[in-house]
């Protein structure tokens, strides 16, 4: 059963393969096609073989997952002393796997196309990176003996729901995979619920949080502005990739916060530059006094900065008091609740915090992080914090640890991948 599952899987492959081609020149973001007559041979798994010994291959879809697998990737190369294969699905994928080793665009999740490029390249084993599951790539390395280990791996409840219906599928697919590396243990008891994959399953954590590191970058700039301001030692309190709707919500907090705690000083940093003006509207309509980053001149008595500059978040972070991160009170999803934590810099966020679930729940398990709902919730988390230097710096010191016990995925996936 599944071997004529996957039968028909390899007929549909190509067929939605072209009907996404279509979408996307259909719809407003056509220009990403704009390569793609240059790409056919790759996609089909007829570029050129990568020279040299074989190769350790690794596929990450896109630029993220490049990103997440940068520093474990020279670590297996140099581990399994072989050459890295890095495969991509786009082409800012593609160009920053380049910088790691070389670089191709994925076959098609077609056999034929699959089963090419593996006889071509010989691959040593296959590293698949986060949510990627291609039942042909995974059954074509199978057969030709290729070992599979999927690392940072995560699977959302819709994709397990899916393979556990197609359970012969999956357990073909699955049948070369070694090890799956989740990231939390919810992935794991996912992965563990699919065919093929008992006793395979280990959780080893986020590779993303191994990349995280405080940046120097803005902050010279950033003192700058103080020195040549009347904040002096007032407590900051930076929002930091702020969306419109959550906004209002974060000025009233402020507002509110303030007639506790004179003199608090609001810096926001808005998601998209490109909708400042928006950003200028809301504070005029609270009847807040600020200025912009890029003005040439500070006024008297504005309590309030508005960054129109890109790079300099965490360089704001680094000098705050509290942080907010955005993308939690709107539909986003959250941005990266941990950055402040880099600073020791304890974080507020909303309830909508999907994007990063497991980052969030250690924060608040720790007490480094604060969830707020409503600008009097976080009015009063603001107070508490910044009325009792105590409680602050236990905030702060629970912040660094919060995000020091999310770090060393790397070190465990390599002992998995070698032991």
């Amino acid at each position: 059963m599944g071997h004529i599952l996957l039968f028909l899987y390899s007929l549909l492959a190509p067929v939605i393969a072209g009907l996404y081609a279509v979408f996307f020149f259909l719809s407003p973001r056509r220009a990403l096609m704009r390569g793609l007559g240059g790409e056919f041979n790759e996609r089909l798994g007829l570029g050129p073989a990568a020279a040299g010994p074989r190769p350790v291959w690794i596929h990450a879809a896109s630029l993220g997952e490049v990103k997440a697998v940068s520093k474990l990737a020279p670590e297996l190369s140099a581990a399994f002393k072989a050459p890295l294969l890095i495969t991509s699905s786009t082409a800012s994928g593609r160009a920053e796997a380049a910088k790691l080793g070389t670089a191709r665009l994925a076959p098609l999740d077609f056999y034929p196309a699959a089963a090419n490029f593996i006889k071509k390249n010989r691959p040593l084993m296959l590293v698949v990176a986060e949510t990627e599951i291609w039942p042909a790539t995974l059954y074509a390395a199978a057969s030709y003996g290729v070992p599979v280990f999927m690392v940072n791996a995560r699977i959302s409840g819709k994709t397990l729901a899916l393979y556990e219906i197609l359970g012969p599928l999956a357990r073909l697919a699955f049948s070369g995979v070694k090890q799956v590396l989740a990231q939390t243990e919810q992935d794991a008891e996912r992965f563990r619920r699919l065919a093929g994959l008992a006793g395979k399953v280990a959780v080893t954590g986020n590779l993303k949080h191994d990349q995280l590191g405080g940046s120097q970058a803005g902050q010279d700039k950033v003192k700058h502005f103080f020195e040549a301001s009347d904040w002096g030692d007032s407590p900051v309190f930076t929002a930091g990739s702020t969306h419109p709707e959550e906004e209002p919500v974060i000025i009233q907090a402020w507002l509110e916060a303030r007639a506790s705690v004179p003199g608090l000083k609001l810096v926001m940093v808005p998601r998209h530059p490109e909708r400042l003006a928006e950003s200028e509207a809301i504070l005029k309509a609270h009847g807040v006094a600020f200025t912009r980053w890029s003005s040439t001149v500070v006024p008297e008595r504005a309590d309030c900065l508005l960054v129109d500059a890109m790079g300099l978040l965490q360089a704001f972070y680094a000098v705050s008091a509290v942080c907010f991160v955005g993308g939690t009170l709107d539909d986003t999803g959250g941005h990266n609740l941990l950055e402040p934590a880099l600073y020791s810099r304890p974080a507020l966020f909303g309830p909508n915090y999907i994007n990063a679930q497991h980052a969030g729940d250690v924060l608040i398990k720790e007490k480094g992080g604060f969830l707020v709902e409503t600008a009097h919730e976080m009015a009063g988390t603001l107070a508490l914090l910044l009325k009792d230097p105590a409680a602050l710096k236990t905030a702060q010191d629970d912040s660094a640890r919060a995000l020091a016990s999310l770090k060393g995925a790397t070190a465990k996936t390599m002992s998995a991948i070698t032991s």
